[in-house]
Order: structure tokens, then sequence, then C-alpha cells
């Protein structure tokens, strides 16, 4: 969305600018014939400001979501792997069955639920 709402901003501040510029140029108050037009400026300025904070944001290391693309442990981030970061978060098939197993040992899991988680886990190999 901060993509096409950078693109949509840009836009309308060329259509402002233009328009405005085109209306007062023969208007009787000169500060009307500069500060109308300024907004449309205001707007393009604001909108390649979010189109560069957006790409930024969606190309460096260090990416900012506000909606999470995974859930961490479910599946490794792709845009991770693509922007070569480690996925930290996933752990390995051995590790989850190692924590099954102690979640089984401590009673926080019943049998049915360690067997289903299991079977869960060793399906995804």
């Amino acid at each position: 969305m901060g993509g096409v709402g950078s693109l949509i901003a840009v836009g309308f501040g060329i259509v402002w600018t233009i328009m405005a510029f085109a209306i007062t140029q023969n208007s009787p108050f000169p500060v009307v014939g500069w500060a109308f037009p300024l907004f449309g400026i205001v707007f393009i300025i604001s909108g390649l400001a979010m189109a560069a904070y957006n790409f930024f944001n969606a190309t460096t290391k260090k990416r900012l979501s506000i909606i999470d693309i995974t859930a961490p442990g479910e599946e490794p981030d792709p845009l991770n792997t693509h922007f070569g970061q480690p996925n930290d978060d996933v752990q390995s098939t051995e590790e989850r069955l190692n924590t099954l197993e102690k979640l089984r040992a401590s009673g926080a899991i019943s049998e049915s639920e360690f067997s289903e988680q299991r079977r869960r886990i060793l399906h995804e190999i």
C-alpha cells in the first residue's frame, strides 16, 4: 500500500500543480498565484519521500514490516533468503522434536497431542 500511495500522491501533486498554475495565472490576488500551486509541490515532495522510504524499507536486510509475512517457526521469510539474511527463528527438525519430547515429559501436552505434533513435524520433511 505504501508504494501505491506514494505514486498516487506524486500523480495527484503533478495534476494539482499544473491545474493550479493554469487557474491562478491571471489571478488578481498575487498570494493565491503562488500559494495555491504550492500544495501540489508539497504532495510531490511527500510522495517522493514516501517512495524512497518504502523502497529502502523493502530492500534492506533490516526491513520493518507492520504485518509479518510468516509466523516465526512456521516457514522462512522468502525475502530473508533473497537479501541474504539468515532465518534464526526457524528450528531444525531435530530441535523441534526434542522440544516436543520435553513438553510431553513435563506433562505440558498429552500423549495424543505429542503424537499429532510429531506426525506433523515428520510430515514436513
